[in-house]
């Protein structure tokens, strides 16, 4: 007697979680002074194209663009502070490539769609586990996840982690050395004998001395 083999599908969710859950991602720990070098390194050493970098603040995202700018990337950011007309322009450019990389807030990647994401690059790590669903999410389970993780974000990654029940490959990035932090000296105190650039004026008028008369 034949047996019937019968085949089992297991049911896909296409929720924000689940996608995520199966999106392939990595982790690589950086000193956070560290992470502008990393994100340039680790476009030009592994040829990463289309290339979305997400950023706690929108000041990040302008001096990381500049930065990759710098270091011969086209890269361009885009926030609310830009007009609508400069966000239309940097998504055109980036999806007909001819920028590699833009870097923008969660609020920002939230409104915008993209057909094509090959990197998710998240420079800061969210507060709140649904953002970094999202982040991946825009990934379609195509491209990557990557995670640059300081010491001050451990715990948030942690979290993340939990909340996914998820173990997230951590990775040492390939050619990329580390630095020390920039010393922070301490402004000179000023010398209080010094004499003031700008006189003051006299608090009090001098009265002249008036000798009284003698005959």
């Amino acid at each position: 007697m034949s047996e019937e083999l019968e085949e089992t599908t297991e049911k896909l969710y296409y929720d924000a979680l689940s996608v995520a859950r199966r999106t392939s991602q990595k982790i690589h720990f950086v000193k956070e002074h560290d992470k502008n070098a990393l994100v340039s390194h680790l476009i030009t050493s592994n040829t990463y194209t289309n290339v979305i970098v997400v950023t706690k603040t929108k000041r990040q995202a302008d001096a990381l663009s500049v930065y990759l700018q710098k270091n011969e990337i086209k890269a361009l950011s885009i926030h609310s502070n830009k007009s609508a007309e400069e966000i239309v322009k940097a998504v055109e450019s980036f999806n007909e490539n001819e920028t590699t990389v833009l870097v923008m807030t969660d609020m920002t990647l939230q409104a915008q769609t993209f057909p094509v994401i090959n990197q998710m690059i998240s420079y800061s790590m969210p507060t709140e586990p649904s953002y970094y669903y999202e982040r991946l999410t825009a990934l379609e389970e195509k491209g990557e996840g990557i995670n640059l993780v300081s010491e001050e974000e451990h715990s948030l990654m942690d979290v993340i982690q939990w909340a996914m029940k998820v173990e997230i490959l951590e990775e040492e990035p390939k050619g990329f050395t580390a630095t020390e932090a920039p010393v922070v000296t301490e402004k000179l105190k000023k010398d209080k004998t010094k004499k003031p650039r700008h006189k003051k004026g006299k608090s009090k008028k001098e009265t002249k001395k008036i000798e009284p008369k003698t005959e």
